[in-house]
């Protein structure tokens, strides 16, 4: 199973925090209800999504981020720190196991970084924690408009152009708005991610 902890960065430094915590909750709605996950909100800003099966973790990660950078109004950058923990599946009984503790104690101690992979399972770490520290890095330089752009091809799978006849742009203006999202690179890192979780769910 996947837990995903998370909280907003700098969420009362904005000129409107409740617009933001606003933002988050309903995007998190939309993710909770896309990817099969418990949604539960705490500490103000903080959050946590919890899916039973693994392997849309990832994608779900990367969605929240789009989303609510998506969402930043003119002159703020809206964002959060996510933890990713992934464990075993625990059952009904234990409501708070591996994956819970991982993520948790996971976002506590993460300083600088923004995403970060938590697993005690040493094969998962081999193959993700470095491709997505630089998937972070990638996450890090999307604007708004770059944001939103990766978050309608992720979330709805549409096309560049159905894409621009949603946001009333042109095609080549998406086309670009991708290709500086580094789209081909972050989709890549994605399906390599969910082929790495199911090679742990057969084995």
């Amino acid at each position: 199973m996947a837990v995903l902890t998370g909280d907003l960065i700098d969420s009362r430094a904005m000129h409107d925090t409740e617009a933001f915590l606003a933002c988050l909750k309903t995007l998190l709605a939309a993710l909770g209800e896309r990817y099969d996950a418990q949604v539960e909100t705490f500490r103000g800003d903080g959050f946590q999504l919890v899916m039973r099966h693994a392997e849309p973790a990832f994608d779900c990660a990367l969605a929240l981020r789009a989303g609510l950078i998506a969402a930043s109004p003119a002159g703020e950058r809206w964002d959060a720190r996510l933890a990713l923990g992934i464990g075993r599946a625990e059952s009904d009984a234990q409501v708070y196991g591996e994956a819970f503790v991982l993520s948790g104690q996971g976002l506590d101690g993460m300083k600088k970084d923004t995403f970060r992979l938590f697993s005690s399972v040493p094969q998962l770490l081999k193959y993700a924690e470095l491709p997505t520290a630089f998937i972070e890095a990638i996450i890090e330089r999307w604007t708004p408009v770059e944001a939103q752009t990766y978050y309608l091809h992720l979330t709805r799978g549409l096309d560049q152009r159905r894409i621009a006849e949603q946001l009333g742009k042109s095609r080549v203006t998406v086309t670009k708005a991708l290709q500086r999202a580094d789209a081909r690179l972050v989709d890549r890192y994605l399906a390599c991610a969910r082929e790495w979780l199911k090679e742990l769910d057969d084995a």
